[in-house]
């Protein structure tokens, strides 16, 4: 009998609560439906979720862009708050995580932040906005932070932002259209950082990107680190993506292209279901997997993530 998979949602959603409604920082629903503002608020629907379908551990986010807006200032206390929250969820739940929220963009300051969330929070890992300002996660200004990361070792996972025209692409394609200029952004910022020294200067940075930017590798494949001499040769630079569900076709695409060691599963919850860990199984058997790139892409890849800075810790003593 195959032993069940473990598995890892590296791609959730959840407000803390001062975002929640009569919190001091309350949000609208925005473009959510009733029922999905009503799980993005509320851990124990994810909690629920992943114990109905045998999903080990969620991954929870909050987004400098769904907290803030693209323009509006970020004030760092409210970001404090944030990730105060975020560090409880282990504690509350023993299915969930938290990674720390940052700006970025904002420099000196938000390195800062980010060493304190790793350091004195315990949180495993670092989310931050693919685009800010006309600005992408190459810029020097985000080199703090992500100096921050590699030196602890843990994952920072690059979201998706809305497109400087989102008004135009919904007009012209619905959600849809808002979902591709969204990855559009989050392909740059791969991009961005793909063509720049970043990863060799970084060795022990790891990035993990939405399935949304999956489109940027048409224009990686044209030379650079993923020439397919580089692939042919096995190099794996230390950039991930997320499946964003488990459609078959797009795990093949995701492997075939980057490897299983590079493919994390995850669904962007609540705007998508929690993982089923049948259905999951079935669509990685589909994607053409062995069992053993199954169990890497189910949970295997996040665990080795998010257990990074474990074994630094351990190699120091």
């Amino acid at each position: 009998m195959t032993a069940p998979l473990d598995i890892v949602d590296i791609h959730a959603h959840l407000w803390p609560p001062a975002w929640r409604p009569g919190g001091k920082y309350e949000k609208p629903a925005g473009a959510f439906s009733p029922e999905i503002h009503r799980k993005i608020t509320t851990p124990q629907a994810l909690v629920d979720e992943l114990e109905q379908g045998g999903v080990s551990l969620a991954v929870v986010t909050a987004t400098i862009e769904s907290l803030f807006g693209l323009e509006a200032s970020i004030p760092l206390e409210a970001v404090r708050e944030a990730n105060d929250w975020l560090a409880t969820l282990s504690r509350e739940h023993s299915t969930l995580t938290g990674f720390a929220v940052v700006d970025a963009f904002a420099g000196d300051e938000a390195a800062r932040e980010a060493e304190r969330a790793i350091v004195e929070l315990g949180l495993s890992g670092l989310v931050i906005d693919s685009s800010r300002a006309s600005k992408f996660i190459a810029d020097p200004a985000v080199r703090p932070t992500l100096e921050v990361a590699a030196r602890h070792r843990v994952p920072v996972f690059v979201h998706p932002v809305a497109h400087p025209d989102a008004g135009v692409l919904i007009d012209g394609a619905g959600n849809l259209g808002n979902s591709l200029g969204r990855g559009l952004m989050n392909g740059v910022a791969f991009l961005s950082v793909s063509q720049s020294p970043l990863l060799d200067e970084l060795p022990d940075l790891h990035l993990v990107f939405a399935t949304l930017g999956l489109g940027a590798i048409v224009q990686a494949a044209r030379g650079g680190i993923y020439a397919r001499s580089a692939r042919e040769a096995g190099r794996r630079p230390n950039i991930y993506f997320d499946t964003m569900g488990h459609d078959p076709d797009i795990v093949r695409t995701l492997t075939g292209f980057f490897g299983a060691d590079r493919v994390l599963a995850g669904t962007d919850w609540p705007i998508l279901p929690a993982l089923d860990a049948d259905a999951l199984r079935q669509s990685l058997e589909q994607a053409g997997l062995s069992d053993q790139e199954a169990r890497l892409v189910a949970g295997g890849n996040a665990r080795r993530l998010l257990g990074l800075r474990h074994q630094q810790a351990v190699a120091a003593e």
